[in-house]
C-alpha cells in the first residue's frame, strides 16, 4: 500500500470511488461502455447456485456470502454493446464495513471459499433454460487480494473474464471484468481495483 495505509472510508465517499465509463473504456480497451444505474443492495442467487463456495466467485455482492455484517455498498454495471449479447462487461463495487477487522474477516472467509472453487465448472438453469456455461481457473491470492480467471458462454459468445476481491482499509472491492475470448488473459479487474485503491483517502 506504500508509506501510509488508507484511512477508514466513510459511506459518503463510496460513490466517488467507482470508476467512470471513460476510466473503464481506457482500462478495457473499449469505447462506448454504457453505465447502468448504481445498485445499493446485495443480490441473492442462492436458488440458482446453492454452492456457497462458488456463489461468491460466480457473482459479485451476494447477500448470503456477505451476510449482514457489511455497512454500505455501491455497485455499478457497464457493458458494450448495452444488450444481453454484450461483448465486454464490467461490474465494479465497493462494500464498506465499520472496521478494518470486519473487512479482514470477510476477506479471510472468502479466501477459504474461493480456494474450493478453483478449476470448477458451474451449470445453471433458470426457468428451464440453461444459463451461459461457466468455468473457473487457478486462484491467485495474496494477503489482500484474490483473483480468479473464468470463462463464460460458448461458441462465439465465449468471454474471458477475471473476478477480483480486494481488501483495502474497511472496504472490500468486488469486481468482474469480461472481454471477448480472442483477447489475451483478462487482468482488467485487477487494474480496476488498483485504480479504485489509488483514490482512497490516506
Amino acid at each position: 500500500m506504500g508509506a501510509s495505509e488508507p484511512k477508514l472510508v466513510p459511506d459518503s465517499a463510496l460513490t466517488g470511488l467507482l470508476l467512470s465509463d471513460d476510466d473503464l473504456n481506457a482500462i478495457m480497451g473499449t469505447s462506448g461502455m454504457t453505465p447502468h444505474p448504481p445498485v445499493l443492495q446485495m443480490s441473492d442467487h442462492r436458488n440458482l447456485l446453492p454452492n456457497l463456495n462458488c456463489l461468491g466467485v460466480w457473482q459479485v455482492d451476494e447477500s448470503s456470502i456477505y451476510e449482514s455484517n457489511w455497512k454500505s455498498m455501491r455497485q455499478q454495471l457497464f457493458r458494450v454493446p448495452d444488450t444481453d449479447q454484450w461483448s465486454s462487461l464490467v461490474v465494479e463495487s465497493v462494500v464498506s464495513y465499520r472496521t478494518t477487522d470486519g473487512a479482514r474477516q470477510f476477506f479471510t472467509e472468502s479466501t477459504g471459499r474461493w480456494s474450493k472453487c478453483a478449476n470448477h465448472k458451474v451449470n445453471i438453469q433458470l426457468n428451464g433454460a440453461t444459463l451461459p456455461a461457466w468455468r473457473s481457473g487457478d486462484l491467485t491470492k495474496t494477503g489482500t487480494r484474490l483473483a480468479m480467471p473464468y470463462t463464460r458462454g460458448s461458441g462465439d459468445q465465449t468471454r474471458s473474464c477475471q473476478h477480483v476481491l480486494s481488501m483495502a482499509a474497511n472496504l472490500i472491492l468486488d469486481i468482474q471484468a469480461c472481454k471477448p475470448q480472442q483477447q489475451p488473459a483478462v487482468t482488467q479487474a485487477g487494474a480496476i481495483a488498483d485504480k479504485i485503491e489509488a483514490k482512497l483517502p490516506r
